[in-house]
């Protein structure tokens, strides 16, 4: 028997499709923060079903080797999309699931599309084209994650929806098989081949996005502050390092601050450790939402923060670091009941030659930063200047 015999490519994508479906299904064990495997898994499922009715043909009813067939395999690459819009955070309505098989088997309610070779694989590829495009789609517009597998999958669920389209042309122009000879056709046999690299590539796709997503989060666990969620001491160095270095080689200005809650302790003394955490949450929100695109910063530990600002000489840096300062004097916090009043003291250090490293940057505007608190506190010194 020919390896591409339709019979033995049936069979082989059959249990390649049981296979992965199973794996996916316990990948989902292991993952259980990631829905979307558990809907991968089950489209493997599902479609394996379908292909196992499709075998029956000539021996079963045509409802169940055609109608019923074809639903379910559309109906698994709803789910195919419908696992993507869950990786991708967003809802799986069941409509997303359930439509193109309903379309599926209400126009097979039509004696002449059911008994229509042709229109049925006309059906069949637009179905599972549009499902192959939603769900490319649907992982393009993932924001704010940078996946390795991400654009090799849309690639693929592109490429594997137009395939399904240029079934299309030559079944229109009349060049489609009899009610009879479907599974025999050359172009079915196509089909199973295609579907047997689409199921195993699909599947190792899937696999690749959860473990780039594990990895993301595993990095960005290890660059963020827990209790702010400000990048920590070791992410704010690794993007403010090369910037000054940027700055040093081409001779452009760029100014570093560091803001230090004032009377820290007597917050954590007199109402807690937990009001201290608010107070750093609500410090470390206040510079976020004052920085510019461009600037970094981070909590450099204790009740301390660092900023560095890109392209910015020391009299805007200035002007931003006030604004930073009555920012902060102005929020409205409270704590059990208890208005907390917050204030920072901020240094400020420009970098000149021969400052070539963030370190000697930090301990300038560590130098600015005393003093502004020997100065009285809530406050912005930037050199021998005093700002209030």
């Amino acid at each position: 028997m020919s390896i591409l015999d339709h019979r033995t490519l049936l069979l082989s994508l059959t249990t390649v499709a049981l296979v992965t479906g199973l794996l996916l299904l316990i990948s989902s064990r292991q993952n259980r923060d990631e829905p979307g495997l558990v809907y991968w898994g089950l489209a493997n499922l599902v479609g394996a079903v379908g292909l196992i009715l499709a075998g029956l043909r000539d021996i079963a009813h045509d409802r169940l080797t055609i109608d019923l067939a074809n639903a379910l395999i559309v109906a698994g690459y709803a789910l195919n999309w419908a696992g993507m819009r869950r990786f991708c955070h967003r809802p799986a309505p069941v409509w997303v699931i359930a439509a193109p098989a309903l379309v599926w088997l209400a126009f097979n309610q039509w004696p002449a599309f059911h008994l229509n070779a042709s229109w049925r694989i006309v059906g069949v590829s637009l179905l599972s084209a549009a499902a192959c495009f939603a769900a490319a789609h649907t992982l393009w517009n993932l924001k704010g994650e940078r996946l390795v597998s991400r654009y090799p999958a849309v690639v693929w669920l592109i490429l594997n929806g137009t395939v399904f389209l240029a079934r299309v042309p030559p079944v229109l122009l009349g060049e489609g098989p009899d009610n009879t000879g479907v599974q025999a056709s050359p172009a079915f046999t196509i089909i199973l081949f295609v579907g047997l690299i689409h199921v195993t590539l699909l599947t190792f796709l899937q696999i690749s996005l959860t473990k780039d997503r594990a990895e993301h989060r595993y990095r960005q666990a290890a660059n963020t502050d827990m209790l702010t969620g400000a990048p920590n001491r070791r992410a704010f160095f690794d993007a403010a390092e090369p910037l000054v270095a940027a700055a040093a080689r081409s001779n452009r200005p760029a100014c570093a601050f560091v803001v230090d809650i004032d009377h820290f302790k007597t917050i954590n003394d007199s109402l807690g450790h937990a009001a201290g955490d608010a107070v750093l949450v609500a410090v470390a929100g206040a510079i976020a939402a004052q920085l510019r695109p461009g600037d970094v910063f981070g909590r450099l530990g204790g009740e301390e923060f660092g900023c560095l600002l890109p392209d910015t000489d020391l009299l805007t840096a200035t002007r931003l670091a006030e604004e930073l300062r009555a920012r902060i004097a102005a929020l409205d916090l409270r704590y059990e009941g208890t208005v907390v009043r917050i204030s920072v003291s901020i240094g400020i250090a420009p970098a000149e030659p021969p400052t070539e490293s963030l370190d000697r940057l930090l301990a300038e505007a560590d130098a600015g930063l005393y003093q502004a608190k020997r100065a009285g506190r809530d406050r912005v010194v930037a050199m021998d200047v005093v700002l209030r």
